[in-house]
Formats: C-alpha cells, sequence, structure tokens
C-alpha cells in the first residue's frame, strides 16, 4: 500500500486509537490531535498545541503513546502484510517532522532513514577522493623511492603543504557540491 504524509500520520493514529482500545485506554480528542501535531505542516493545530501544554504533563503521554505504539506494532510486525504496511507509512513519513515520531522512535519501531544513505552514499567519491590525495601525497613525501623518484629532502618538504592544501580543497570543493545540491533540492521542494 502506498502512502502519502497525512494518510500515513492517520494509519498511525489509527493504529495507536484502535490499541488504546484494545487495552481499555483512553485517548481524549486532544491526545490524538497532538499526536499528529506538526509546526511544519500547512496548517498545525495550535490550538491543540495550547490546550496540551496547559492541561497535560507531556512525559505519562508519551509514555502512553509509546507503550501504546510498541504493543501496536509488536501484533502487527507478525502478519507480513501489516508489517509492510508499518514500513510503508513509516517511509512515507521520512521526510516529516511531527510530533508522533518522537513516540514511534521511543518504541524502537524501525524507521526508514532514506535521507542517511543518500548522505553515506553521497559521500563515497569524498572518501574515494581523499584516499588518492593522501596515499599519494604519503607516497610521494615519504616514500618517493617506490614510485622510482630522486626527490631532494627540501622538495619532499615543500610537497607536503601542497597536499594538505589538496586535501583541504578537495573537501571544500565537495562541501559546495552538496550545498548547491541541497539548495536545488529545497527549491524543487518549495514548487
Amino acid at each position: 500500500m502506498e502512502f502519502t504524509s497525512d494518510s500515513a500520520k492517520q494509519f498511525l493514529l489509527s493504529k495507536l486509537t484502535e490499541q488504546a482500545m484494545h487495552d481499555g485506554v483512553v485517548l481524549d480528542e486532544i491526545e490524538k490531535r497532538m499526536f499528529v501535531f506538526s509546526e511544519v505542516s500547512g496548517s498545525p493545530d495550535f490550538e491543540a498545541q495550547e490546550k496540551f501544554d496547559k492541561e497535560y504533563d507531556s512525559r505519562p503521554y508519551e509514555s502512553k503513546v509509546t507503550k501504546l505504539l510498541r504493543r501496536s506494532y509488536a501484533r502487527d510486525k507478525k502478519a507480513e502484510d501489516e508489517k509492510a504496511s508499518w514500513k510503508s507509512a513509516l517511509k512515507a513519513l521520512s521526510k516529516e517532522d511531527f510530533y508522533g515520531l518522537v513516540m514511534v522512535d521511543q518504541a524502537k519501531i524501525p524507521r526508514v532513514n532514506t535521507a542517511l544513505w543518500v548522505f553515506l552514499l553521497g559521500m563515497v567519491p569524498l572518501v574515494l577522493t581523499e584516499l588518492v590525495v593522501v596515499g599519494i601525497g604519503f607516497v610521494v613525501v615519504f616514500q618517493p623511492s617506490a614510485l622510482r623518484l630522486r626527490l631532494p629532502d627540501w622538495f619532499r618538504l615543500l610537497l607536503l603543504p601542497v597536499f594538505f592544501w589538496l586535501f583541504w580543497y578537495v573537501g571544500k570543493v565537495f562541501g559546495q557540491i552538496q550545498l548547491t545540491k541541497s539548495v536545488k533540492h529545497n527549491e524543487s521542494d518549495q514548487h
């Protein structure tokens, strides 16, 4: 099943309320509205947030919701289609920021974090390039005979800061590339 971010939030809320009914735990309307609350959404429910802040203690609320989510997920993960629904819903929420995800994380329900993998894969070219720079620099400065080079000591000492600068410069160039990609990605998300 494919989820939008809104339908994924509603899926998690339905699992939460279903488990609360099963366990005989009361979840009132404000607690349900706070579960899906997000300040960055198109229309944040500030009324629920104000009422929650005045009348509720977040620790017991988070503990109650965390336990309900943990039990709901434990029951559902036994059925492959239900487990797949949880995974799909959490994947749809990978770029979302809402209060319910705090309790999902506290319940230790595994989330697919594609952003981390994209970041790590994006770092592979930087790491490989830096290793090549360090390797060549090490051999030229400290072991030039390995490349059959006969370099005077004074020249090798002059090359040492050049390789340090090259190492720094490669990192700076990759940083600029990542910044440009991030800006373009954010601009495309806003349109």
